[in-house]
């Protein structure tokens, strides 16, 4: 059996195998140069949705906002402040004599003049007293006229030496003491007839009759602290209000107001300045001050709210915003404006005097600047807004 032929080497390499590796090269370079691009694609495109996201992004939370800007205040400013009407006399009629109330006159809201018995007390012990001090004095005075008579004649007969010097002082004792008793049952007859004058409950003042808290048959007590009845003057009206200290030095006596009433839908009632505390309340920070409104007819009632109305000169190196933009800030009061490039910067600002529905501004403000209108706590400088016309905001600003 033959063994197979065993090929010999010759020494020759196979050329073929490197055009195959070359080929894969060029397959894997194509393929990495493929993935690379798509690579960069993919990246681009999420870049590019990114910018177009973050866009939709920044239009969504953009604010709208509506501005005003400061404005010169006038020549004079109107104060608004809240105030009440009192009477200018306010009297409660309390009992200075004990018994039971026999009859009144006068109802509420009856007009009485001064002296007018409201009402009269049944005192039977007062009459009876007075009744026996009267009649005591009259005994007293029967003998000191009496006793009188008795020193007249000791003087004379001891002048001409008829009766001693005693029996003479003994009937000048006599006389002095019957002096002093009459004086003593005098004043005891003034003091009941005074007790009996005070059945008569009579009006302090010409006013109006504003409360009767009693009847007849009622016991009266003297000294028992009820209001029998409460007589008001009506005419003037006092009329009490709290300036804020940074007017009071511009509301002062003599100074002009006018009052509204809701009553009054429309008209105004001239008042005047008569007096001040000249004091400011440390608690709230206000200075009490009286005014008197005339009120000859009566149409105005005491305890009535009303408002009083101050025309006040005003600076001229001030600004008027509405008091909606106003913004508290742990630095103090400060107000959000729009610069050109619509981002906000919260600006401090100096508040001169509080109006009411405006503020005055002395520092921090330009006429030429614009005031975010009812600004948001979240608001903050950098933040951008888009201003926006009155009554043309989104639905987005209402929304929010």
């Amino acid at each position: 059996m033959m063994s197979p032929e065993v090929p010999q080497q010759t020494g020759r390499t196979d050329t073929s195998a490197a055009p195959r590796r070359f080929k894969r090269l060029k397959l894997i370079l194509a393929l990495g140069a493929i993935s690379l691009l798509c690579v960069a694609g993919l990246l681009a495109l999420r870049s590019a949705n990114t910018k177009r996201l973050q866009k939709v992004a920044d239009a969504t939370t953009q604010v709208d906002v509506q501005v005003v800007f400061p404005q010169k205040p006038p020549a004079s400013v109107e104060l608004q402040l809240p105030g009440h009407t009192y009477a200018y006399y306010e009297a409660p009629i309390y009992a200075q004599t004990n018994g039971y109330l026999k009859k009144w006159y006068y109802d509420i809201g009856a007009k009485v003049k001064a002296g007018d018995i409201l009402g009269e007390i049944d005192t039977p012990e007062v009459d009876q007293e007075l009744s026996q001090a009267q009649a005591t004095l009259a005994t007293a005075k029967a003998q000191l006229t009496l006793a009188g008579a008795n020193f007249n004649e000791a003087q004379r007969l001891w002048q001409t030496n008829v009766d001693s010097k005693r029996d003479f002082e003994t009937m000048q004792s006599d006389y002095l003491a019957q002096q002093s008793r009459v004086n003593g049952d005098a004043d005891a007859v003034q003091r009941l007839q005074a007790l009996e004058n005070f059945k008569f409950l009579r009006a302090p003042f010409d006013g109006i009759v504003i409360s009767r808290s009693t009847d007849i048959g009622d016991l009266v007590v003297s000294g028992s602290g009820q209001k029998l009845f409460i007589v008001d003057q009506e005419n003037p009206l006092r009329v009490y209000v709290s300036v804020p200290e940074n007017f009071a030095k511009q509301v002062q006596v003599g100074t002009k107001a006018e009052l509204s009433l809701d009553e009054f839908p429309g008209r105004l009632f001239p008042a005047t300045v008569v007096t001040t505390s000249n004091a400011v309340n440390p608690t709230n920070r206000t200075q009490l001050v009286e005014l008197q409104v005339p009120n000859p007819a009566n149409k105005l009632w005491p305890g009535a709210y009303t408002e009083v109305h101050f025309h006040l000169d005003s600076a001229g190196n001030t600004l008027l915003i509405p008091a909606n933009t106003l913004l508290f800030r742990r630095e103090g009061p400060a107000v959000g404006v729009v610069k050109s490039d619509g981002k906000v910067e919260i600006s401090k600002v100096q508040i001169a005097k509080d109006l009411g529905t405006q503020l005055e501004i002395v520092k921090g403000l330009s006429p030429t600047d614009q005031i975010i209108v009812n600004p948001s706590d979240s608001l903050s400088t950098g933040m951008e807004v888009h201003v926006v016309e009155p009554n043309h905001k989104s639905s987005s600003i209402a929304e929010n």
